[in-house]
């Protein structure tokens, strides 16, 4: 393939894009440990990938603790509103509808933040601060996201909002055209400065802060006034009550290999 071996011997990471990649890779170069890196490779993928991850979406991650080997699961799945009626998808809509009514609490913010407060050692705006950059900046549109984006163009104009951002130019963005999302940038750095505000008060005050901005600040309230205003149900309750579970996985022997994996709750079996 031409491809250069790549090898090293201080420490390794992998994600789905090459950008994310490195934005854990400067997070490990800067002194972060593992679970740091993750999350940074993971909230640079809701921009770099954000056709398929989405920052306000889910996050269900594993994590093996290298000295006590344990090995826990941080759920990251949004549950439904809770004016959702389960009986009129099943007698008006016979299927879950297109827009909306298929919203479930974002969840990942939450499962990245949790992860950090627990396992972490550096701050939400460290660890966001590749994202922020590539949001605000841009990158240039990759083949995997531009064809995507091409091929459910029609889906994207159904809504103005969605449009304004995939459809920037009224048509799918071109492989090497620069790929700017400022809202999503500006939403990570909001959290970010939130969390700087309450950096005195100790680590632990600063993550929450920045969850609240999330799920109780001026974040959830755009969310809760967008759903308001278009037929969703989402509100501000429903962001406040939120909370991600931590628990164990699912375990298997297998030839010799314990196999793990995330509950049934997600796509892991």
């Amino acid at each position: 393939t031409m491809r250069p071996v790549v090898m090293g011997h201080r420490h390794m990471i992998s994600a789905g894009h090459y950008l994310a990649s490195e934005a854990g890779f400067r997070i490990l170069e800067a002194g972060g440990n593992a679970v740091d890196a993750g999350i940074a490779a993971g909230i640079a993928l809701s921009v770099v990938q954000s056709d398929l991850v989405s920052f306000a979406g889910v996050a269900p991650i594993m994590i093996r603790m290298a000295r006590t080997k344990k090995v826990i699961t941080i759920d990251g799945l949004g549950v439904w509103p809770k004016a959702t009626e389960p009986e009129r998808y099943f007698n008006e809509f016979r299927a879950i509808p297109a827009g909306l009514l298929r919203t479930v609490v974002p969840a990942a913010p939450d499962a990245w933040i949790t992860a950090l407060a627990r396992f972490g050692t550096l701050s939400f705006g460290q660890v966001a601060e590749s994202a922020i950059r590539l949001a605000r900046e841009g990158f240039a549109m990759h083949p995997l996201m531009a064809e995507n984006i091409e091929t459910f163009a029609d889906g994207y104009r159904r809504w103005p909002a969605n449009a304004a951002i995939y459809l920037p130019q009224g048509r799918p963005p071109k492989v090497g055209e620069r790929f700017v999302q400022r809202d999503l940038a500006r939403t990570l750095q909001y959290m970010a400065d939130q969390e700087k505000r309450a950096a005195r008060r100790g680590r632990k005050a600063a993550l929450k802060a920045a969850r609240d901005a999330f799920y109780r600040g001026d974040i959830a309230k755009a969310f809760a006034d967008y759903h308001r205003k278009n037929g969703g149900t989402l509100t501000m309750e429903d962001m406040a009550a939120y909370r991600v579970e931590i628990g164990a996985p699912e375990k298997l022997r297998f030839h010799g290999a314990d196999v793990y994996t995330c509950g049934p709750w997600c796509q892991g079996p």
